[in-house]
């Protein structure tokens, strides 16, 4: 938690000091006669729109998995309860509340809206409250923000696969997310510290799902029904 909080901290720091560096990275992308031509390209389209189905998915997989031994009295080697949950209850907090309010709050203009790429609005770093976006601003990154979220499923792997799980579902997420800054919908500083803010939120979750996992799992968990030599008497 206390090395999260330090990234964040450090991170936030670099791009107040040197809000440039957003700027430079957009730039890599963008032309005056084209400005951000990746935005057509049918590969990163794909990623984008395939991407968009991935936190649908996965709640309605975590959903299927707390009800079904409700329903069916069959013996299935499921993860604990709390460990789903733990996953539903971050895509609808992290990507989903925390997203919003800090967009909210914030107001910042996406890069293909600002001056300097040929819109009209006006650069900002990250963290400045501002009103140069009031719906659907660019920090942090959604899209960013729910990429992240499809590692928090490690919990649900063996120890054995954790690892390969994290680096494989790593690369897919950074693909996610920084596929957003070619297009020009978002700058890096918004990818990264959307990372660092949604790692935060997960361990804060988790600590708190996992001293709680006991009680939790016995919501969940369907109670054994008493045999009939009990009932006898």
């Amino acid at each position: 938690m206390q090395s999260a909080l330090v990234c964040l901290g450090a991170v936030s720091i670099v791009f107040a000091a040197v809000p440039e560096l957003d700027l430079t990275v957009s730039r890599f992308f963008w032309s005056p006669a084209e400005g951000f031509a990746l935005t057509d390209n049918s590969l990163l389209l794909l990623i984008r729109d395939t991407s968009r189905y991935f936190p649908w998915l996965v709640i309605s997989l975590m959903f299927v998995l707390l009800v079904l031994p409700q329903l069916f009295d069959v013996k299935l080697n499921l993860p604990p309860p709390h460990k789903l949950l733990f996953v539903v209850i971050f895509f609808a907090v992290g990507p989903g509340l925390m997203v919003h309010v800090i967009k909210t709050l914030v107001g910042r203009a996406r890069p293909r809206d600002i001056q300097e790429f040929g819109g009209m609005g006006t650069f900002t770093p990250p963290w400045d409250l501002s009103a140069h976006c009031l719906q659907n601003c660019s920090f942090i990154s959604g899209e960013s923000s729910s990429a992240f979220a499809l590692l928090t499923l490690v919990v649900l792997f063996p120890l054995s696969y954790r690892r390969v799980y994290l680096i494989l579902m790593g690369v897919v997420a950074a693909a996610i997310s920084f596929n957003r800054v070619m297009f020009g919908a978002h700058f890096l500083s918004d990818v990264v510290l959307s990372w660092n803010l949604m790692a935060i939120a997960a361990l804060v979750l988790w600590r708190w799902m996992s001293m709680n996992a006991r009680y939790i799992d016995g919501l969940f968990l369907p109670r054994k029904r008493p045999s009939s030599s009990s009932k006898e008497t």
